[in-house]
Parts: C-alpha cells; structure tokens; sequence
C-alpha cells in the first residue's frame, strides 16, 4: 500500500484526489490547505479522509508518507518538501506533478468518453481497465497487444516504442508470431522509408492485401506468411511513441468502424505508456541522489540485502567497499562549496567508468561512496580498491592542481556458520576497515577480513 499525502486543495488538488481514490494500492493519509474552502478538502470530506488546516511540512513531521504530491504552486514549499524528504518520502513536484497532473486529467476524461459509449464499445472498456490496472511495462504491453487482437479480430500483432534519440523502434511485445520475430527486435526510422510514413500519420493504415502494397512487402513479414495488415501509428502530444501492428495471415476487407476504434485505442495506448515512462522516471529520481546521479543510499541497503541472500544461498564471493575523500571538508573550507559538488560530481563519473556495469555504485552521504560488487572475491576486490584509489589521486578535480586522495575500506562476504551474515554487519565491517585506513595515514586500502 502506497500511502499518499497531498498539499494543495486548489483544482489540481481535486483532479489528483479524484483519480486517486479509486486505486486500492494507494491509501489517502491526508490533505491540506490553509484554505478551509477549498474543493479538494471538501471532496476529501466527502471521501472521510484526513484533512488538515496546519503547515503541511509540521504535519509531515508526523506522519509515515511514501509519496508527497506538492500541489500547493508555492516553489517555496517544494524546496522545503525535498529538503525535508531525505529517505522518509519522495516528492512529485515541479515537471513531475504537472506530468502526473495531465495524464490523470486525461485518464478521466478517456474514461467519460468510454463510459458514454459502453454499450458500442464495451471491449475498448475492458482494455481500458486493464491498461489503468497494469503496474509493469510488460503488462501494458501485453494488455495493448491483447486488446488490438480483441478489437481487429485479427491472429497476431505487434507493439514497437519508438526511442527519439536514437531515432529507432523497439520491439516490446508480440503476439501470433514464431519465436524468429523477435531477432528483428530494434529497427532504425529512415527519413523517407516507409516507418516514417507511417508515423507521420495521425490515423491507422489499413492494407487489405500486402500484394497491393509493394512497400509492405519486406523479408520478415513474408517469412511469418503475412497476407495484410493494420498499422496504427501512436502519437503523443510530443511526438510519436511507437507503431501497434495487427495482422492476418490472409488477405481480407476491414469493417467501416474499425479504424474508429483503433484509433481510440490507440489513445488509450499512448496514455498508458506515457504513464508507465511518468512513473518509470519517478521511480528513477527516488533511488538516485540529484548531485552525482549515483544510486541513493536506501536503494543501495534494498539491493545489499538481495545480493547477501543470494550469495549465502549460491555460496558465492561478494564484496562491498566503502569509500571516502580524504580532508574533504578542508576542500569545502579552502574552495568553497561548489567546488565540492564539483569534486563529488567528478569522483562520481571517474568510478563510474571504473567499476564493471553489474556493480552497485552509490553515494552514501556526504563524501563517502560505497560499492557493492557481486561474484568478487578479495583478491578482486583489492585490485579494483587499488584502480580507483589511484584514480581519484590523477583525477585532477581541485585548482592548482592540489592533490585529492581517498581512503576505502572492504569487506569480502563469507558466509557464516551457524549465522547469517546481515546488511547492516557487512557495512559495519567495510566502515571499521575504512576507518584503519584513515588511522593509518588515509590514501590507502585496508580489508576487514571475516575469520
């Protein structure tokens, strides 16, 4: 259960509370506003959910939030929310709030327009039921690809997400088609190809027979036997998002209404991806720390303990090493803070190109970075504590070439007899080795080995 807490009782405040109610994963804890005439306190009222009058950042104090909704306008309260999450809460504020703003407003609106025409359109209902209800990209997918067989009538079809930025098309699901399909997974948009045609139109191209379309008449849809097809462009309000294909393994005609309602479905498909992506990159600020970009240090202790469990069971090597810069708080003093961030930013890309891309690189807090490296044992992670010890000292991040060196401490999990070895002993270890090495003169490696 997902428990949310709301500011702001103006309009957004309603349109937000409204949608939200009506998930059974989310639990309403609160609304505020200092307003005690504003419709979204009343419709929270109305709904027997708290509502509050006071500062909603005293209230927080106070309560157990996993996700804030600052609709208040105030950019004042949105810079005092995130200093005061930390690990307690997320925040959906700014561009996040504005993005989950509208794909609620158009979420309910697609569902006024469904409701009015259920009866003619019961399927495009039950689609959009389960796309609302989908959690994971591969339900989406599945359930998009699903509902256009549904409504074509037609044995197989396919959902391609178009990347901008590598101007590509990803395969994402299929339905219908040999398991060879797939080996044809990411495909370039060429300026004037026939992809492009068919993104570039705001409605569904229907072929009744591909042997009347020479340009539909490519290897891979003659190898699956494809005889005609429907390709149903899905454009957002910034561009296309992907093509949903259905096709048939035999030529045939199209019923009158049929491009009617693929194209409302394929409004339906826009919404729910965009969603999906809204959310994917909220997720993706709530384990990232905003300076380094790095993992946060509470997705990093939710990863360890998986990765504990899992080489106690397997009975594999696995280590953590904890890392921090030396004197750094003489480079605050000396150069000033943005010289700092610029020192933590640095250090952050420089082991980033290090460390191998199945290792954990995260900030701990303040100048300590920590690594969790599965399937490594000591002598590994000796020689990977050397490569980025020595790294930082030619890294060259501070003015007049002042020197810059780290301490960092490991520890190479074993697993223990008779006990288990927990995420917070194993970080316990790394830190009484870090802090040897900083006993010892820092700018060195030191290990605390498990007996």
């Amino acid at each position: 259960m997902v428990k949310v807490f709301i500011i702001g009782g103006g309009s957004g405040g309603v349109a937000v509370l409204h949608r939200l109610i009506k998930f059974n994963w989310i639990q309403i804890i609160g609304v505020a506003d200092l307003d005690a005439e504003a419709p979204a306190l009343k419709l929270a009222r109305d709904a027997d959910l708290p509502v509050f009058l006071e500062d909603p950042l005293f209230i927080l104090q106070n309560l157990v939030v996993d996700l804030v909704f600052d609709l208040s306008g105030n950019p004042e309260v949105g810079k005092k929310l995130l200093d005061l999450a930390g690990d307690d809460f997320d925040v959906a504020t700014g561009e996040v709030t504005k993005a989950l703003w509208k794909i609620i407003v158009e979420l309910e609106n697609k569902e006024k327009r469904i409701k009015n025409e259920l009866g003619k359109h019961q399927v495009l209902l039950e689609i959009g039921l389960m796309l609302s209800r989908s959690e994971t990209p591969d339900q989406i997918f599945e359930a998009i690809v699903s509902g256009v067989i549904r409504i074509s009538k037609m044995p197989a079809a396919s959902l391609s997400v178009y990347n901008k930025e590598k101007q590509q098309l990803f395969l994402v699901a299929t339905k219908g088609f040999s398991s060879e399909f797939y080996q044809n997974a990411i495909y370039s948009v060429r300026p004037g190809g026939l992809t492009e045609h068919i993104l570039s139109n705001k409605m569904p191209i229907l072929v009744p027979d591909i042997a009347d379309y020479p340009a539909f008449n490519n290897p891979t849809i003659m190898k699956e036997g494809i005889q005609s097809l429907i390709a149903i462009p899905l454009i957002g309000d910034k561009g296309p998002v992907g093509i949903l294909y259905c096709d048939d393994f035999e030529a045939r005609s199209f019923p009158d209404r049929l491009s009617d309602h693929l194209q409302m479905l394929s409004t339906q498909a826009v919404i729910a991806i965009q969603k999906q992506q809204t959310f994917e990159r909220i997720k993706e600020l709530s384990i990232r720390d905003p300076l380094t970009s790095l993992y946060n240090r509470r997705y990093f202790n939710k990863i360890m303990v998986s990765e504990i469990d899992r080489a106690s069971r397997l009975n594999r090597p696995l280590s953590v090493m904890l890392i921090d810069i030396d004197h750094f708080k003489q480079v605050n003093d000396n150069y000033g803070h943005p010289v700092g961030d610029q020192v933590l930013e640095g250090l952050a890309h420089c082991f980033e190109s290090i460390v191998r891309p199945y290792d954990v690189l995260a900030r701990f807090g303040g100048e300590e970075f920590i690594i969790l490296m599965p399937e490594t044992g000591e002598t590994e992670a000796a020689a990977s504590a050397e490569r980025l010890r020595l790294a930082a000292r030619e890294s060259a991040l501070l003015p007049e070439d002042a020197s810059l060196s780290c301490s960092i401490g490991v520890c190479t999990f074993k697993k223990a007899k008779g006990a288990e070895l927990t995420a917070k002993q194993f970080l316990h270890y790394a830190d009484e080795a870090l802090y040897r090495a900083k006993r010892e003169g820092r700018d060195r490696v030191c290990f605390y080995r498990l007996t």
